[in-house]
This record gives C-alpha cells, structure tokens and sequence, in this order.
C-alpha cells in the first residue's frame, strides 16, 4: 500500500515538472546551421581562451585603478589598547604640614625638620601619574602623496600594460579565426569526400553484382570477379577510416567553437562557393603593412613598456613627497598627556647614495629595452620574410588546385569509358581496378589541393589581419 501511494506520489512529480524538462530540452535547437563566419562569431562568444582574455583585459582595467588608487587620499584606523602594569609617577618635591608645636609666628626651618626639635605631623606631596593603567586609543590617519616620480611612471605603464592585454586578445581571436577556418573547411573536405567515395562505392558494387551474374554465365573468369570484390572491399575501408576522421574533425570544430558534443551541428557553406571568393591577383599584390599585424603591434607596445620601464629606474633619483594628518583621541586620558591630538605632517625622501644599486638597475633596463628593439626589428624582418613565402604558396597551391580539378575531369572519363570497354570483353578486371584508383587518387589530390589553397589564404590573411 505504502509502495503504491509512493509510486502515485512520483508520478505526480513527475507529470507536474514533465512541461519544465521538456521545455528545457526543446530550448536547445535540434539541429545548428552555421556558416563560417556565424561559426567565428560563435567562437568568439563561447571559446574558452577567448573568454580568459576577456578575463585578462578585466584584470588590467583593475591593475589600472589599483595603481591609479596609490596616488588619491587613503585614510586609515587603527584601535590599540594598552594595559602598564606600573604607571610611571612624577614628584615635584614639597610637604603638607599637618600639625606643630611651635608658637604661633614662629618660623620653620630645616634644622627644625632635621633634628626634629619639634613635634610635627608632615607628608610629601603626592606624585603626579604620567599615565594610566588601562586604556584605549582610537587613531585616524589621511596621507596623500604629492609627488613620486615612480607613481607617475607607474601610472603611464599601467595603461600600456591594458594595451598589451588588448593586443594579445586580438591576437587569440585571429588565432581562434583561423583555427575555426582551417577544421571547419577540413569538415567540407572530408564531408564531399566521403561523398565521392560512396558514390564510387554504390557503383563498384552495381558493377560487381553485374560480374558475378556474368560469371555465373560462364562469360568472364572468377579472377576478374575476385579483383572487384578486392577492389571494394578496400573502399569500404577506406569509407571507414574517413567517417571516423569526419566525426573527429566535427568534434574539433565544436571544441574550438565552444559548442556542446552532442549538439547537431551542420554547415552551410560549400568548398566551391569558397574557392571562387580566392581573388589570386588580389592576394598575391598585397604589400605587408607591419603596423596593421598584430604580432609585430605587441612587440612595439612590449618595446614601450620596456622604455616606462627605464624610465622608473631612472625616476628613483627624484625625491618624493607626501602629507600626512593624523587624529588621536584617547578613552581614559591621563591627567598630563603630552601628546597632541591633532598633527599634520609633510614627508620628503631624497635619495642620496645607494651604492651604486639604482644605477645598476638602470643600466639592466637599458640593456632590456636595446633586447626588445632587437626583437622587435628581427620579427619585423621574420614577418616580411614569412608575408613572400606565403604569397609564393598560395600561388603554388592555386595552380596545383587548378590543376588537380582539370584532372578530376581526365580521370572520370578515362573510367567511364574503361568500364564500357570493361563491360564488352575489351578490357581486363586489372585495368578497371587501375582506372578507378586513378580517378579516387584524383578526386584525393583535388581535396587536399583545395584545403591547401583555403589554409594559405587563412594564412595570409592572418598576417594582415583580415581574419
């Protein structure tokens, strides 16, 4: 009984939240069509290094109002209590007469004390406390600095710091850019591919059915029946092999987007619609412009911080200045406190010999900053160098891609007619398997010219940052 009211019970959950799971569900769409340049935008929203830059320019906005917050009034509190376990006295001397024998008139002198000629009653006077036993100080503290040419520099590299940031986040975009490009064309490649190959398969196999029936006929030999079979059975291998690599590169894709594995993803764009968009002329006239790449732009901010950074060295011979107010009060005051309640102060630091520390210092940041020119002159010439090379690959892989395409063209007719010769008893099982491997190698060469041709032109764009 108990077990069937439990059962009611959960049914009942479970009908009640069943709209809410299945509207979680459906709020994700079944299938995501994604062009290359909505798959980089989606990139850009949903990468993990993309969002760590993100983080690292929030840091250096931070880094910038930490250094900023050196130079504005900070104001400080501080409580102490303090217990003497002997209040330090003072006595200025002196007595307090309480009676006398002498006559009224008579005076009083220190033979009189001393000899005690006279019957007195006397006590010194009672010590003044410099203290007190227990007690409880409240002190407020507003200092602001004048001038520190440390700061000032600081303040100048902090911003240059953001800009490297900021750099190096478009940096990781380009990246990203031509990374999502290269997997996302590879999907295409393999995708039409593995069309080809099924293609070729379907008829393989219609060819191999017609020859067994031919053999049964006694109008071929089993040789010529066995030399297809061989011949399919390697293409359905390699059939295989290339939808296990079609599902790794789709993983890729959906890694480096940031999309879930088990989200359907599907392409919209096509390898053809890419290629005729590869202006050849356009590309290969191109001149290098270093201030518009990213790579050499942070080696020129990287050049500048290492000048702010001679510049602080430097700025250490300078004095600093500062003002400072301080407020004090105490909860059990003494009755002669010496100390002032209020104080206002100026603070300078002149820096006068340091054995020879600071100018050791400098000359280290000189010797970095000469480092950084020299590096960034040498990736200067690096990046011409590089911009030529991969001009003269493109080139080389637009001719090899034209090429590959007219002989995709040579290699289907040459089997197409070997199959019909095939077929009427003029040519051998061995010259059909040779043709078609001929025509497949083709239809390989042909992709893999095309992927060539789509990376160097991801390349070349990177380098003048048209990602």
């Amino acid at each position: 009984m108990k077990l069937t009211i439990l059962s009611a019970l959960l049914a009942t959950l479970l009908i009640v939240n069943l709209p809410e799971i299945v509207s979680a569900q459906d709020s994700r769409p079944a299938t995501v069509m994604l062009s290359l340049q909505q798959a980089q935008d989606y990139a850009i929203k949903n990468n993990t290094q993309i969002k760590n830059s993100k983080l690292d320019l929030d840091i250096a906005k931070k880094k910038i109002k930490e250094i900023t917050s050196i130079g504005l009034p900070q104001v400080n509190a501080q409580a102490n209590y303090t217990h003497l376990f002997k209040v330090p006295e003072l006595s200025f001397g002196g007595t307090t007469f309480l009676k006398t024998d002498l006559p009224s008139g008579t005076p009083l002198t220190s033979d009189d004390i001393v000899n005690e000629h006279v019957s007195l009653g006397y006590k010194p006077l009672d010590p003044i406390q410099l203290g007190v036993a227990d007690n409880l100080t409240l002190d407020i503290t507003v200092s602001q600095l004048i001038f520190s040419g440390e700061y000032i520099v600081g303040l100048q590299a902090s911003r240059v710091f953001y800009q490297i940031s900021e750099q190096g986040k478009q940096l990781t975009e380009l990246n990203l850019k031509e990374s999502v490009s290269n997997t996302y064309n590879l999907v295409l490649v393999l995708t039409q591919t593995h069309e080809i190959l099924s293609k070729s398969y379907n008829n393989l196999m219609a060819t191999l059915s017609e020859m067994r029936a031919m053999n049964e006929q006694g109008f071929i030999e089993n040789t010529d029946v066995d030399q297809i079979e061989l011949t399919s059975l390697n293409l359905e291998n390699g059939l295989n092999s290339l939808q296990r690599q079609m599902e790794a590169s789709g993983l890729l894709l959906k890694f480096q987007i940031g999309m879930p594995f088990d989200q359907e993803l599907k392409l919209t764009d096509s390898l053809e619609a890419t290629t005729a968009g590869i202006s050849l002329d356009l590309l290969t006239n191109e001149k290098l412009n270093l201030s518009k790449n990213i790579t050499y732009q942070i080696l020129t901010t990287q050049e500048s911080l290492a000048q702010l950074s001679l510049k602080r060295e430097k700025s250490t011979y300078l004095p600093s200045l500062a003002a400072f107010y301080r407020h004090q009060e105490k909860v059990n005051a003494p009755a002669f406190d010496f100390n002032p309640k209020d104080v206002f102060g100026v603070t300078m630091n002149i820096p006068i010999f340091s054995s020879g520390t600071r100018s050791t210092k400098v000359s280290q940041r000189k010797f970095e900053l000469e480092k950084a020119t020299n590096t960034k002159n040498d990736v200067a010439n690096g990046l011409e160098l590089e911009f030529i090379n991969s001009q003269n690959e493109l080139k080389s892989a637009y001719e090899k891609f034209l090429n590959d395409k007219k002989n995709i063209d040579l290699t289907q007719r040459i089997y197409d007619k070997t199959l019909i010769k095939f077929k009427e008893g003029m040519s051998s099982s061995l010259d059909l398997t040779n043709v078609q491997n001929q025509y497949l190698t083709a239809q390989s060469n042909y992709f893999t010219a095309v992927y060539t041709l789509i990376t160097a032109k991801n390349k070349l764009d990177k380098l003048t940052n048209k990602q």
